[in-house]
């Protein structure tokens, strides 16, 4: 599993602050390094320098 990865493109990852709080889009730009928390086969659930968490499909990422 990586530490982090790169995203490749421009993508809007869903994020909810807490449950039963609305889930919100929030637009991530292409070279953004997110930590990787988590590997499972098609998605990473990673980090970002805010503390949000997102599941990113493995083919928008490259490892960092």
């Amino acid at each position: 599993m990586p530490d982090a990865i790169t995203l490749k493109e421009d993508v809007t990852l869903k994020h909810q602050p807490n449950l039963g709080e609305e889930v919100a889009d929030v637009e991530v730009e292409a070279g953004t390094e997110l930590q990787v928390l988590q590997e499972w086969e098609h998605h990473y659930l990673v980090k970002d320098d805010e503390g949000k968490l997102f599941n990113v499909q493995k083919d928008l990422a490259d490892p960092a």
